[in-house]
């Protein structure tokens, strides 16, 4: 039986008339491609948004932070505990502490809030990315009045390296005999910092732990301490905070880059989900041609199939060559849509006409990924789909008398 169902398979697709060039077979080939297509940009490129924003969300901030259980500041005698034991855990890589800071940058023109961020930048691994986010100048911060701003913020403020700002401190205000006045100091920029975040990207400012400190009029004591954690360890980082806090007793508070940002992850999946399902019914639609496509055919071979029956042809035999027809152009459209989908993605990733509005969906620029699963199931669900389709008009073979199909001949 296989072999008969190839050999008019074969006759099909090499046969001089070229049937599977008709217009009602082009059609159903068309509208799956287009479908599909469509169905694969989509995908690729929520796929690559949600890759990327992990990714800056990961690179911008520490895997672990660890803030007292009350609402006291880490000290240096806390600092150095938390240090001497989780640096001996094999899943840390570095642990640092952190000062913030909020403040108000100025420059003589216009004012922007920001965050004040206090580092220990001689460390040769930072807890973040903050190195290679660095987009131009330097990310030393050797002098006290050196800063690295953000380069959205530095946009705003028309500022660039070498240039210098205010930084304003209402919460750190000086009582004068004139009444409260505002903290400030003078900084130049040295350096940008580009995460690709226009959250961070907006807000962030760097500068040395020491004038952190000054700013804030505090001595010896941090917010906030970060962990980096090894590649392998990242996933594990809630299970981690929870046993480390644990481990201490719970005097010091940790959260993992999962507690922050798990809610923001799971909607994307949610969301990816029903893109994938919504854009799914683009392919059941493309499936009506595949409807008329196959009973087109049946009614235009009804002879043939008289004869094949008349010689002892079983109407499951029928069936199958006109499935394998069917399937064979449906796949071969699908495999071309993946295609021609892949390839549309990777043109609207690169082009800058498009951009994506920062303050709303956090990143700027479109990203696209190609995940093998994903590519699969697209694949499978399309193919399933004409599958289910062909099988309608299937049924009127059954119908077909032999004496009725030869009569009318």
């Amino acid at each position: 039986m296989l072999k008969i169902v190839k050999f008019f398979l074969k006759k099909y697709i090499f046969s001089p008339q070229r049937e599977w060039l008709r217009f009602d077979s082009l059609y159903m080939i068309i509208g799956i491609i287009i479908s599909v297509a469509t169905l694969t940009v989509a995908i690729s490129l929520f796929e690559g948004y949600e890759k990327v924003l992990k990714d800056t969300i990961l690179g911008a901030n520490s895997h672990i932070y660890i803030f007292r259980s009350t609402n006291d500041n880490i000290s240096l005698e806390n600092l150095e505990e938390l240090k001497k034991e989780l640096e001996g855990y094999d899943e840390v890589e570095v642990v640092s502490p952190l000062l913030t800071v909020q403040a108000m940058a100025s420059n003589k023109k216009s004012v922007k809030g920001c965050m004040l961020r206090g580092i220990e930048w001689q460390q040769k691994i930072q807890p973040t990315k903050y190195w290679e986010f660095i987009s131009a100048g330097t990310g030393k911060l050797e002098n006290p009045n050196d800063i690295v701003l953000g380069y959205k913020m530095a946009d705003l403020l028309q500022l660039k390296p070498g240039d210098e700002l205010k930084m304003i401190s209402p919460m750190n205000s000086e009582v004068t005999a004139f009444g409260l006045k505002p903290k400030q100091k003078t900084f130049k920029v040295v350096g940008l910092y580009k995460s690709g975040m226009y959250e961070y990207d907006s807000k962030f400012a760097f500068v040395n732990m020491e004038t952190a400190m000054e700013y804030a009029d505090i001595e010896n004591e941090y917010n906030m301490v970060e962990v980096k954690l090894k590649n392998e360890y990242i996933e594990k980082a809630d299970y981690l905070a929870y046993n480390w806090g644990n481990q201490f007793d719970f005097r010091y508070q940790m959260n993992s880059w999962i507690h922050f940002n798990g809610n923001l992850f799971s909607m994307l999946k949610l969301q990816k989900w029903v893109i994938f399902i919504i854009l799914s019914f683009l392919v059941l639609v493309a499936s009506f041609n595949v409807v008329s496509s196959t009973s087109t055919a049946i009614i235009e071979k009804r002879r043939e199939v008289g004869i094949l029956k008349a010689y002892g042809a079983s109407n499951n035999l029928l069936k199958k060559i006109f499935l394998g027809r069917t399937m064979f152009l449906s796949t071969l459209a699908v495999i071309t849509g993946q295609i021609v989908g892949m390839l549309l993605a990777l043109g609207i990733s690169k082009q800058n006409f498009f951009m994506l509005k920062g303050d709303v969906y956090f990143l700027e620029k479109l990203s696209v990924v190609f995940n093998p699963g994903s590519t699969g199931i697209i694949f499978i669900v399309a193919n399933l789909i004409v599958f289910l389709a062909s099988i309608i008009p299937l049924k009127s073979i059954t119908k077909l008398a032999v004496t009725d199909i030869i009569r009318n001949s």
